[in-house]
């Protein structure tokens, strides 16, 4: 369901006891920021980061829209439903809720060779204020719907973010990155499944980030956003 988020600017795709919402898109007049730590910060601290970064920036905490997280290894699905538990309490905590839904996406991912030693936070979007006539987003990571060949994992996942812009009433067109994490083989898949369906989005390019999704059963995930600005943030 698409939940408007008054306050922070933008309406997301609500998920009903869920973490994280499917996707934001910005109100007229608001663009999105993508902020990056140097280097990920631990969960809390790197929570409360963001929330004094979007604070210092003159916006409220309820303009997040999105976080980019890493953990360091894939969780039973039992154990992901714990790591969830506590997420959602910090975010409360900081007020990041509407209507009692998790208005922010996510994006969860392991990186290879357990890069980090602990769940951290990689990077956030926020909205704000902005002439330019833009079409902001950001889409939660996707996931295989279930495991099969690599060339089905693509059509699920593409298949379901495609549906999810359709619902945010944008389009690969209007993307300016598009992030895949898994530790398959995809040579020549791709160009075939992925790239020939992002319409004018394919000149962006797939950002492959060698990990893999938070669930220990799942190969593949893919997230993208459309933002005006980017910004490397110092820890």
């Amino acid at each position: 369901m698409l939940v408007h988020n008054q306050v922070g600017g933008y309406r997301f795709l609500g998920v009903q006891d869920g973490p994280y919402s499917n996707g934001a898109v910005g109100d007229a007049g608001q663009d999105i920021v993508r902020a990056r730590f140097e280097k990920p910060v631990p969960l809390e601290a790197g929570l409360k980061a963001a929330a004094q970064h979007v604070h210092a920036a003159g916006r409220p905490v309820l303009a997040i829209t999105g976080f980019e997280l890493r953990i360091p290894a894939p969780l039973t699905r039992s154990t992901f439903g714990s790591f969830n538990v506590g997420y959602v309490a910090q975010l409360k905590s900081l007020g990041v809720v509407v209507d009692g839904l998790m208005p922010a996406a996510r994006t969860n991912v392991a990186p290879a060779a357990q890069a980090v030693a602990e769940p951290s936070v990689h990077a956030f979007t926020y909205t704000a204020p902005s002439a330019r006539d833009r079409t902001a987003f950001v889409l939660a990571g996707v996931a295989e719907e279930k495991p099969a060949d690599v060339a089905s994992m693509l059509d699920s996942i593409v298949r379901q973010l495609s549906g999810r812009l359709d619902e945010l009433g944008r389009s690969w067109d209007d993307a300016t990155a598009i992030q895949l994490s898994g530790m398959e083989d995809m040579q020549g898949l791709l160009a075939e499944r992925v790239l020939k369906k992002l319409r004018h989005g394919v000149v962006q390019g797939i950002h492959w980030y060698p990990s893999l999704p938070p669930i220990d059963d799942l190969k593949l995930e893919i997230d993208a956003r459309s933002t005006g600005t980017e910004l490397v943030l110092p820890v």
